[in-house]
């Protein structure tokens, strides 16, 4: 019996010896398992200090590169072995650079910075981590503006008025900026509207305040705010940029030459005319034109009828300063007497350029001179005309006047792949970028609904970033079919009746074209009518012009059109986007 038990006892213990040893090796493989974790937890958290602290390294680098141009292409701050000791880390190998974009040529920043951490291993040693990340900014582009204007008085042709509102009928969907006030109208109010596609917000800034007027601010969906930078204008060094760029070089100045002393050399222009072509490329053809008035108007007779035309006839009687009441101020200047409807000449070995350019990517610049566009995009283009040109009257050798290089919307301008509305599809690869040392203007021709949309025609459909340098984006307003405003009131010009037909049936009080449907992106110096009517000079209603609907097309936002200029702020400083920002795994 005795022995029974003790052979008892010592299985007991041989057990517990048993269960003690299992207890030991789970709590042994708890704890080793708990210490790796807290390794792996002191890994991922000395990663994170060191992703925090490149981030902290990039800081530095990029506030210097940004702030200044005198920026360091690489630099190093390793610390020593000492600050090693006492820190749990930092960064090195720091490095920033201005590099040139390959798709839009403009300039963005650049920055790399490694950040390292240590952590204590099984042994207590100390192991360092490293991680390295890159970010990249660009310059914000004029492209990225649905609609910027510099100031926000009027412009761009005769009888401004005092200023120009946003009023009822007008839709603008995307960023909307301006370096002056914002005046909204007394009689409707604008709608500024989200993106119906993506529901991204609308954004209304100004470096001024907004006038409100009669509207309430539920005429914003998305973000409005005033006191806001100015951006730097003009954009000069970016028209400098496009000239510098430019594949194709037409001059519509080769005619012109006020230096001359030959009283029987005169000046003549050129029109240039470029039409798109769905299959690709476009058509350049040049021709030479006379503004009037032709014939001395201190009183020389008319020129016989044989010297007429259906398109110069209108101009003899109406700037004489002999007629309408007119007197030695009839003559205004250039601004008063733009004008696009100088023929082509029915002969085509009469025309001094006529070339099919078969090139899917092209900056065309024209030197001292107007140019018509219209046609359907397949490719890349930027159309730039170049600033003011002097040039002698015809009638008189010594006067000396302007010509504004404005650029002429004759028909649509409609990418190939776009609906018929003029609505951009997300990721088309076209682009068209119109750049004015003038006016950009929506010429009064049939297409675009001449006459009240009485002769087949009617509405405008645009697909560009627009920019006017000089001074705006209007309706030629002034070419008009109305009874009461086509005509020579006192002294200067409110109409000149070439918008009827050969001054026949004239259309009353209304000269409404339809709509300015824009899928793009419009800047300019002034803001320039798009319908007048009454109150103002042109007291009729409905008036002269037509309504507005005016979208963003986001495919901007990847990629301009070629060369198109980038923004900086009115204290010189950059108009930066960050881009991206990542970890860098290397070239």
């Amino acid at each position: 019996m005795r022995s029974f038990i003790n052979n008892q006892n010592g299985f007991v213990v041989f057990i517990s010896l048993i269960m003690v040893m299992i207890s030991l090796g789970y709590t042994v493989g708890y704890l080793h398992f708990v210490m790796g974790e807290r390794i792996i937890f002191m890994q991922r958290y000395a990663e994170t200090r060191a992703r925090y602290n490149a981030l902290s390294g990039l800081s530095e680098q990029m506030n210097g590169l940004i702030r200044s141009e005198n920026y360091n292409t690489a630099s190093d701050t390793t610390l020593d072995d000492e600050e090693i000791e006492s820190m749990i880390g930092g960064y090195k190998d720091l490095y920033a650079d201005m590099l040139e974009n390959q798709v839009t040529h403009r300039s963005q920043r650049h920055g790399r910075a490694t950040g390292w951490s240590t952590y204590n291993s099984f042994t207590n040693l100390p192991i360092e981590v490293e991680y390295t990340m890159q970010v990249n900014y660009r310059s914000r582009g004029f492209e990225e503006f649905m609609y910027l204007t510099n100031e926000e008085a009027p412009g761009g042709g005769p009888w401004l008025g005092e200023t120009v509102t946003f009023g009822a009928n007008e839709e603008l969907e995307g960023l909307v900026y301006s370096n002056d006030n914002i005046t909204m109208s007394n009689f409707g109010c604008p709608h500024f509207i989200n993106d119906p596609v993506t529901g991204e917000y609308s954004q209304v800034y100004t470096a001024g305040t907004f006038n409100m007027a009669s509207c309430s601010e539920n005429i914003f969906e998305g973000v409005f705010r005033d006191s806001m930078p100015e951006i730097e204008w003009p954009p000069y060094e970016g028209q400098d940029l496009i000239k510098s760029k430019a594949d194709y070089i037409y001059h519509g100045d080769s005619q012109i030459d006020i230096f001359s002393t030959d009283p029987d050399v005169f000046d003549h222009h050129i029109m240039t005319h470029i039409e798109f072509l769905e299959s690709g490329g476009f058509v350049v053809k040049q021709w030479l034109y006379e503004l009037p008035p032709k014939f001395n108007p201190a009183g020389e007779p008319p020129p016989a009828t044989t010297l007429f035309n259906d398109t110069l006839r209108m101009y003899y009687p109406k700037y004489f300063r002999d007629t309408h009441g007119g007197s030695e101020g009839m003559y205004r200047g250039d601004l008063e007497f733009q004008h696009f409807d100088f023929p082509e000449p029915p002969n085509p070995d009469d025309l001094l350029t006529n070339q099919l350019v078969m090139a899917n990517e092209a900056v065309v610049w024209v030197e001292g001179g107007q140019v018509q566009v219209e046609g359907t995009v397949k490719g890349r283009y930027t159309i730039a005309t170049s600033g003011p040109k002097p040039y002698r009257m015809y009638y008189d050798n010594e006067t000396i006047q302007h010509l504004n290089c404005n650029i002429w919307i004759m028909d649509d301008l409609l990418y190939e792949d776009s609906d018929n509305n003029g609505y951009v599809v997300d990721g088309s690869p076209n682009r068209l970028g119109l750049l004015s040392g003038g006016n950009i203007i929506v010429a009064n021709t049939r297409a675009n609904g001449k006459k009240n949309r009485q002769m087949g025609g009617a509405d405008i459909r645009i697909n560009a970033a627009m920019i006017a340098m000089n001074e705006s984006f209007l309706i030629q307003y002034w070419q008009n079919s109305t009874t009461d405003y086509n005509f020579l009131d006192g002294m200067a010009i409110k109409g000149d009746r070439r918008g009827t037909n050969a001054f026949s049936s004239p259309t009353g009080a209304s000269d409404i074209r339809g709509i300015v449907m824009i899928y793009g992106s419009v800047v300019q110096e002034k803001r320039g009518y798009l319908k007048r009517n009454n109150p103002g000079p042109y007291a009729i209603s409905p008036g002269i012009g037509y309504d507005k609907d005016y979208h963003y097309d986001r495919n901007l936002r990847t990629f301009p059109p070629p060369e198109w200029p980038e923004t900086k702020n009115s204290d010189g400083s950059s108009n930066l986007v960050l881009s991206g920002i990542g970890e860098y795994l290397g070239e």
